[in-house]
């Protein structure tokens, strides 16, 4: 997962529209963010846990989580509160996918619950548009499960709290979610949830009792939102093709520019053949839709096709079939009263009794015709699955070399990205990251008119629908009760999937605890050494006493700055360890390897002696690393240990704006950052926070 965009409107003191563009250089991979105390760093970090999570991600720290939307606003239209609203949209990249994630909560909507928010997940894959907002919150925690946010999003001055006793529980969590053992774990749980039955039963009763509605009045609210929704699609699509033309513009220059020209012209091939593959790409998803919903049924029918075969076997067996003759026949020569070899028939004779017999014993027509449609079917059946299968196998193999190539493909353009971004020419730097902005800009752009076209189309289903005043209510009690199978019958599955989670967890603790020994070994040149039990407690170890036998283990009483340390190694560790998991042959196979982005809140928290060391270190804890931190805290060491890792790419302060009367004590008006100096502080009736990029 790499951050791309924070977009922040209305947020806590961020007045209006704020937003940060992420470093995604590979080698300068460090945004840094200054601001003094309150000015709005825990907001920031807090914006991203509330996109992310909604009211229950907010830190603990984080005061009046109840009053999310600005305050000075909140005043000016406490008349109109459904007119003003907090909104934080978030833009990332996942396992190919570029992610759009918003969560908007209006002035109304917080009066009544501020836990209550709306919430809406894109993704923009081979260039379509594709709404995530069936269950997106469980979409989300399945890219970046809450249980790790507090070792990705954190205050470094609370963070070892975390090392405590009472939050053991934390780190279990935390290793089972980044080393993916939590899909056994989630698995467990869905299967144990006491609330399952009661939940079918409850969906399917609210689904049967449903009342008529006003259709009249609904079908009004319907198409004024469908009105609405083409509006902003027209704007949408106005703004896109702007942001095209300038895309063109900015491409030209870098074309013309004598140290970008070639890699230029490469991008641009690269993008012709990511649209044509992406074509074809389609052409085989569509093609594969369609096989599976006409002749996919056929996969399912070896044990049938079994079946059916084994009662033919039996009938020949028994000689029913093929049948020697059947009742019709028989019953004719009885109505005649003349056998075939012209025996006469006559009633209660020995040879009428004999033929009679026979009757009782054939098959009839309906039996014949039954068996012959049977052996039909089954020889039917048999060719249509192979021919299936061979189909989905062949448009399966088209779609992997096609998603294949289409993901070298972007990792050209983001080493090209990547090499344009690195040039030493400022003013290619410059077009190269305003090329970007604007493609992100698009990017969302075309994800809301993805997102308003369906909305149109689902606004014009349902005025269909109620134009015809239909209401239909379905009675599904025989779901309800096939529900309730289903969950009657997982309790064994529990029971073997808790004991695949003990036995997996069990071999990648020793792999956890090497890579814990590595990293803390690089910060503290103590004879300390670092471990995991068996209980998930971190615990730092040392030797006392003589030599050999007479040396004892104990664990060591760290100082706050040494249990800060602690975690920082816990969490490289886990970031390393969950890099390279698809590399670690244990019970779980095909799992892939997760990377993930740290922001950090003054990561060098009650850090004194370490300060330096961890500065150089942070940077290499991630992908992506984003620290927010006061000038206090920059100046010095740090601020010499950062400029000497050539790791920040991207820079941004905190503006402070409002009365001269509410300047915190001691602040500055005025940062300096690397020699040169910038307004922080700015007169204004009204208090509010502006985003600067240096």
């Amino acid at each position: 997962m790499i951050l791309e965009r924070l977009v922040i409107r209305n947020f806590r003191q961020f007045k209006g529209e704020q937003e940060i563009i992420f470093s995604d250089n590979k080698k300068q991979n460090v945004t840094l963010v200054h601001a003094e105390n309150g000015f709005g760093k825990t907001t920031l970090l807090n914006a991203i846990l509330w996109a992310l999570y909604g009211h229950k991600g907010l830190t603990p720290d984080f005061e009046g989580k109840d009053q999310l939307i600005h305050n000075g606003l909140s005043h000016s239209y406490r008349d109109k509160p459904n007119e003003l609203e907090a909104l934080v949209h978030l833009t990332f990249t996942h396992d190919g996918a570029r992610y759009m994630l918003s969560r908007a909560l209006n002035l109304a909507e917080q009066k009544v619950d501020p836990r209550k928010d709306r919430m809406s997940l894109e993704t923009l894959r081979d260039g379509q548009t594709i709404p995530l907002n069936d269950r997106a919150q469980h979409r989300v925690q399945a890219i970046i499960p809450d249980g790790i946010s507090k070792f990705l999003f954190f205050n470094g001055e609370r963070i070892d709290e975390l090392g405590l006793d009472k939050n053991r529980g934390q780190v279990t969590t935390a290793i089972h979610q980044m080393l993916g053992l939590n899909l056994l774990k989630s698995t467990i749980e869905d299967l144990n949830h006491v609330n399952v039955r009661g939940k079918f039963r409850k969906e399917l009763s609210d689904k049967t009792s449903d009342e008529k509605r006003d259709l009249l009045d609904q079908q009004a609210v319907i198409e004024n939102k469908q009105s609405q929704a083409q509006t902003k699609l027209t704007t949408a699509k106005e703004e896109i093709e702007a942001i095209d033309n300038e895309i063109v513009t900015i491409e030209a220059k870098l074309a013309a520019n004598k140290e970008t020209h070639e890699l230029q012209a490469k991008r641009a091939q690269l993008q012709r053949q990511k649209e044509e593959l992406g074509t074809r790409l389609d052409d085989v998803n569509k093609r594969l839709a369609k096989l599976i919903a006409e002749d996919g049924y056929t996969l399912f029918t070896p044990e049938l096709v079994a079946k059916g075969k084994a009662i033919m076997k039996d009938l020949r067996s028994q000689d029913r079939i093929p049948a020697p003759v059947i009742d019709t026949f028989l019953q004719q020569l009885l109505d005649e009263g003349n056998c075939i070899c012209e025996r006469c028939l006559e009633p209660g004779s020995p040879e009428y009794e004999a033929v009679k017999k026979r009757l009782s014993d054939a098959p009839d027509q309906d039996f014949n015709n039954a068996v012959s449609a049977l052996d039909h079917s089954i020889g039917i059946l048999e060719a249509v699955a192979a021919t299936t299968q061979e189909g989905l196998k062949q448009l399966t193999k088209e779609r992997v070399e096609l998603t294949t190539r289409i993901r070298a493909i972007d990792g050209e353009l983001d080493d090209i990205h990547q090499k344009v971004g690195n040039k030493d020419d400022e003013k290619v730097k410059e077009l190269e990251e305003s090329r970007r902005a604007k493609a992100l800009k698009r990017d969302e752009l075309t994800s809301r008119c993805g997102s308003l076209k369906k909305e149109i189309e689902i606004a014009a289903d349902e005025i269909d629908r109620l134009q015809k005043k239909i209401q239909k209510m379905e009675d599904l009690e025989d779901q309800a009760a096939q529900a309730q199978r289903r969950v009657d019958a997982v309790e064994e599955c529990s029971r073997v999937v808790n004991e695949l989670l003990r036995a997996e967890t069990d071999e990648l603790r020793p792999l956890l605890n090497k890579e814990i020994s590595e990293h803390f070994s690089k910060i503290i040149d103590r004879d300390y050494r670092a471990e995991l039990s068996e209980d998930f407690d971190l615990r730092i170890r040392s030797w006392i006493g003589g030599e050999g036998d007479e040396r004892v283990e104990q664990d060591v009483a760290l100082s706050t700055g040494q249990r800060q340390v602690k975690l920082l190694v816990f969490i490289a560790s886990l970031l390393a360890l969950a890099k390279r998991r698809s590399k670690i042959p244990t019970i779980l196979r095909g799992l892939a390897g997760s990377e993930y982005p740290l922001v950090t809140d003054a990561p060098f928290g009650n850090i004194s002696v370490f300060r330096e060391g961890i500065s150089r270190w942070v940077p290499n804890l991630a992908p992506q690393v984003t620290i927010l931190l006061t000038p206090s805290q920059y100046d010095g060491d740090v601020e010499k240990a950062l400029r000497e890792t050539g790791k920040v790419a991207k820079r941004y302060y905190l503006a402070y704006h409002g009365p001269e009367n509410t300047l915190r004590q001691g602040a500055n008006t005025h940062l300096v950052v690397e020699g040169k100096e910038y307004q922080q502080y700015f007169t204004a009736d009204e208090e509010f926070t502006e985003i600067k990029e240096l």
